[in-house]
C-alpha cells in the first residue's frame, strides 16, 4: 500500500488514501482564504459608514456663517454638531447630514435642504424662508417656533402633532419650486 501511495505522487497523480489530518488542513486553508475574501470586500462597506460626530460637535460652530456654500458634493456632514444661530442662508444642503445637530435660531433662508437629514435636531426658532425641503428627513425634530414662510415640504414625512403646529404658520409658495407651503405639508 505505501509503494502505490509513492508511485502515485511520483506519477503527480492524486492519492485516493490522503490521511484525514491532510485533508483538515487543506480545509482550513481554503476556509482561511474564504474569510479573507470576505473581509476584503466587507471593508470598503465599512468606510462609508455615517459618522456619529462631527467636528461641530467636538468644537462649537455657534454663529458661524455658512451662506453661499455649497456641501451637496463635498460629504460634509454636521452631525450631532453644534450649530445654534449658524447662517446656512442661500446654502446648497442637499443629501447633507445634520442628524442630531443643535440648530436652534439657524438660518435657512433660500437653502436648497433637498434630501438632507434633519433627523432630531434642534430647529427651534430655525428660519427656512423661502428653503427648499423636498424629501428631507425630519423625524423627531424639534420645530417649535420655526418660520416657514414660502418653503417647499415636498415629500417631508413630519409627526402629526407636528404638521399640526407648523401648518398654523404656513403661509406663501416657494418661489423657486412654486409649490404653495401649507400644500407641501399636506395640510388639512
Amino acid at each position: 500500500m505505501a509503494m502505490a501511495m509513492t508511485s502515485a505522487r511520483a506519477n503527480g497523480e492524486p492519492s485516493s488514501l490522503a490521511s484525514p489530518a491532510r485533508a483538515h488542513g487543506a480545509i482550513a486553508r481554503a476556509v482561511s482564504v474564504a474569510a479573507s475574501v470576505l473581509v476584503a470586500f466587507a471593508m470598503p462597506h465599512a468606510a462609508l459608514a455615517i459618522p456619529q460626530t462631527s467636528e461641530c460637535a467636538t468644537n462649537s460652530c455657534d454663529g458661524y456663517d455658512y451662506s453661499g456654500k455649497d456641501f451637496s458634493k463635498t460629504g460634509e456632514y454636521f452631525t450631532k454638531g453644534s450649530l445654534k444661530r449658524a447662517n446656512f442662508n442661500d446654502t446648497n444642503l442637499t443629501g447633507v447630514t445634520l442628524f442630531g445637530a443643535d440648530l436652534s435660531n439657524a438660518t435657512f433662508v433660500n437653502a436648497n435642504l433637498t434630501n438632507a437629514n434633519l433627523g432630531q435636531c434642534n430647529l427651534t426658532g430655525a428660519n427656512f424662508t423661502n428653503a427648499v425641503l423636498s424629501g428631507a428627513i425630519v423625524s423627531s425634530a424639534n420645530l417649535d417656533d420655526a418660520i416657514i414662510t414660502n418653503s417647499d415640504w415636498t415629500d417631508v414625512i413630519v409627526r402629526k402633532d407636528v404638521q399640526t403646529a407648523l401648518c398654523k404658520v404656513a403661509d406663501g409658495s416657494n418661489p423657486v419650486t412654486g409649490e404653495i407651503t401649507a400644500l407641501s405639508l399636506l395640510c388639512p
